[in-house]
């Protein structure tokens, strides 16, 4: 066990460099966890298209990779080192989560079957040097998912030194953590320490989250990288808010209809307010999201990968009243710890006060959408719709979950009319206007 997570200590070490060249060109200040995260992000991104080129995830590819970000984020972007302002207290409220689900995560097997056949056989087939497609005993099913994951999974077991499938669990902890520090750089302005930690506990020790975590499956990672691509946009870091949104697409295909949603509603919104330098902005993040899944639909094209589970159609519409049931019964479960209708009640409260009206309805909006998006999906199920809901429903649930959660301390404190905290940066002062030279 301890090879192993030194092993994946390294493996994040080893994406400091490609995460602080992202960060350098979408003039971002740099910080060591952010850093981690936006290499992480960058690495779903980056790996699979060298993958279909025949490049294997190691260590080295992975440096070089860092190494031509860094020159690139020096030679055009803006290097910026952000101040480091640790508050203890909440910080070790907020790791206790994190570091007793590492601890589990480190013994756990991978004993779920969609784990073992498809993302962590993806991972371990890349890490061996053995292409999917070939003809095994065994080949991955659904062929057509994106590499994203695996690729970053197979990235840590050339770390490692090994194939031990165990520790990558620790991978989604940290999937989580990464997820809390975006949430925290984006809303500590606005929110107070207290209640914003009290948020994030919620969220880390969402018992959803943390069973999911411990699955293997893709939908934890899918959900922090989409939440974090949710506030990075809406807070105005709009290039690096595309990055995690490319991240999300990489993951799992649930991303192209809740990343449909997000940016409809943000076209809708800018639209609304005629804003069109940010309209313009949204645009080419639209296009560059879309530009970074043509590899991989080249891929599955040419090698005649095609989608079995989901045919867009109108033939089972008979059955959006039992979807509509189900996932309202699981929204109201404690495993959500009642993070989604809390979070629409502050908002509905924030409406009926008259306070940041356009944050509550787009939150309500963004959360309707997403789970507008989850009917469609299922409803164009080909496998049986009843069936499909009831295997999968508890999964795709937890990106609007944690979606909620994370916006949760937000709209409590302005449901509640709390003031918002002083601006921790230091004031510059004003300078005095130059007098002018008496003329002799």
């Amino acid at each position: 066990m301890i090879r192993g997570l030194v092993g994946v200590a390294l493996a994040l070490a080893g994406l400091v460099p490609l995460g602080a060249g992202v960060l350098f060109l979408t003039r971002t200040p740099f910080r060591v966890g952010l850093a981690v995260f936006t290499g992480m992000a960058a690495a779903m991104v980056l790996l699979p298209p060298l993958v279909y080129l025949g490049l294997s995830p190691s260590v080295p590819l992975v440096l070089a990779l860092g190494v031509v970000a860094v020159f690139a984020g020096v030679l055009f972007g803006r290097p910026r080192w952000g101040r480091l302002h640790v508050e203890p207290l909440p910080l070790l409220v907020l790791a206790a989560p994190l570091v007793l689900l590492a601890a589990r995560a480190a013994e756990k097997p991978v004993d779920q079957y969609d784990a073992f056949a498809n993302w962590v056989l993806k991972a371990k087939l890349l890490y061996f040097d053995r292409g999917f497609l070939s003809a095994s005993i065994a080949p991955p099913v659904h062929r057509e998912y994106p590499l994203g994951l695996p690729s970053i999974e197979a990235y840590v077991l050339h770390a490692v030194g090994s194939a031990n499938t165990r520790v990558l669990h620790v991978l989604f902890v940290v999937f989580l953590g990464g997820l809390a520090l975006i949430a925290w750089t984006v809303l500590r302005p606005h929110v107070g320490t207290w209640p914003l930690t009290a948020g994030l506990s919620l969220l880390l020790w969402m018992p959803a989250a943390r069973d999911q975590a411990l699955s293997a499956y893709a939908d934890v990672p899918l959900a922090c990288l989409f939440v974090s691509a949710v506030l990075l946009l809406a807070s105005e870091q709009i290039a690096l808010g595309t990055v995690f949104a490319a991240a999300a697409l990489a993951t799992k295909r649930d991303a192209i209809a809740f990343l449909a949603v997000l940016y409809a509603l943000g076209f809708a919104a800018l639209l609304v307010r005629r804003e069109r330098d940010r309209l313009r902005a949204w645009s080419i993040s639209a296009l560059c999201v879309v530009a970074s899944a043509v590899p991989w639909r080249v891929f599955d094209a040419t090698h005649d990968l095609h989608d079995r589970d989901i045919k867009p159609s109108l033939s089972h519409a008979d059955q959006v009243g039992f979807v509509l049931g189900r996932l309202g019964h699981l929204i109201v479960e404690r495993a959500y710890l009642w993070a989604l209708p809390i979070a629409a009640i502050a908002a509905v409260v924030m409406l009926v006060r008259g306070r940041d009206r356009q944050l509550a309805l787009g939150a309500l909006a963004l959360g309707v959408g997403l789970l507008a998006a989850l009917v469609v999906v299922y409803v164009s199920g080909t496998t049986g719709v009843r069936y499909l809901v009831r295997s999968t429903a508890e999964r795709t649930l937890i990106t609007p979950a944690l979606l909620a959660a994370a916006l949760l301390p937000l709209l409590a404190t302005r449901a509640l009319g709390a003031p918002r905290p002083p601006d921790r940066r230091p004031q510059r002062s004003p300078r005095r206007p130059r007098r002018g030279r008496r003329r002799r």
